[in-house]
């Protein structure tokens, strides 16, 4: 594994996602624009089966494991590279199988965009899959969680993002964003007041993952404010898979003023009453502050011609 540092290169500006569609909530700018300058934290590209990166914290417990392992290119059928492979048992009463982190603690931000490949190639299953942590939020709790499903509504799928409105210092999952448009008034004390976007009006289905790699895009801005009394509703999220927004949200409350500012990211990580043994690969990883790092997408993972 090699940690690439872009910083200085060129940086193409990222073009606004707007897509006209029929959705119970209000229009607004895109959570997709750039907030400033765009500038490179890391890039976590493997190549090789060491696992291992400045910045990263790797590890896996109770039956899972995360490996660097090769699979095939998905730009050539005749090609491998090396890829994060998190294996996970079949849980039963659920447990953190594994986790990559990335802290950015010492940057004292509340503005992260990510992007990074993923495939589910075997079992389509639930786990946490990406969280954003607040340095003042307690225990293991996140402010943000991008999972997979692991209630049996549909095992795999894509449904939601969920993260706390800031009522309780504790927030985790009390609010949701239904990426079918459900819902609305499910974000809190956000509704009323922000323009949740949902353009897809559908869940990323657990057929929709299929054996091939996909790419995502994240962007999360937590709301501005120290205290109850200052704090403002201009907190952001943005959600696309393979080029398409599936949440596009700006105007929420989505965090407690104490828990700011961002913590670390975590990929993989809970899994819960999953009926089959699974795996999630993940690769490329960008984590970016200002704005994405380049439009049009990167190129799949295996093409470490892109700098």
């Amino acid at each position: 594994m090699k940690l690439l540092d872009l910083k200085g290169k060129g940086i193409v500006g990222l073009a606004s996602v707007l897509v006209a569609f029929a959705s119970p909530y209000a229009m607004a700018s895109s959570a997709a624009d750039a907030d400033g300058t765009p500038t490179l934290l890391t890039e976590l590209q493997l190549t090789s089966s060491t696992l291992g990166a400045t910045g990263w914290v790797f590890g896996s417990q109770d039956g899972g494991s995360l490996v660097d392992s090769q699979t095939t290119s998905p730009t050539s059928s005749a090609a491998s590279i090396f890829a994060m492979n998190a294996s996970y048992p079949a849980p039963g009463g659920g447990q953190v199988f594994a986790w990559a982190d990335y802290s950015v603690a010492a940057l004292n931000t509340e503005d992260l965009y990510i992007e990074f490949w993923a495939k589910m190639p075997l079992a389509k299953e639930g786990c946490k899959f990406f969280k954003i942590f607040g340095q003042g939020q307690p225990g293991s709790r996140a402010d943000m969680t991008f999972g997979t499903d692991y209630t049996g509504a549909d095992y795999g799928a894509m449904r939601e993002v969920m993260f706390g409105d800031g009522s309780t210092l504790a927030n985790d999952g009390e609010n949701v964003i239904m990426l079918d448009g459900s819902g609305p008034s499910w974000i809190g004390r956000s509704y009323g007041i922000a323009s949740v976007q949902t353009p897809q009006n559908a869940f990323f289905a657990s057929a929709n993952w299929g054996t091939s790699w996909h790419h995502f895009r994240i962007h999360v801005k937590f709301n501005s404010g120290t205290s109850s009394s200052n704090e403002t509703n201009n907190g952001e999220i943005y959600f696309e898979i393979d080029g398409k927004p599936y949440v596009d949200a700006t105007g929420l409350y989505d965090r407690n003023p104490a828990n700011a500012p961002i913590d670390h990211i975590e990929f993989f990580g809970w899994a819960q009453k999953d009926p089959s043994p699974f795996q999630v690969w993940i690769d490329d990883v960008r984590v970016s502050t200002g704005g994405f790092m380049d439009t049009p997408l990167p190129s799949p993972p295996g093409d470490v011609s892109v700098k």
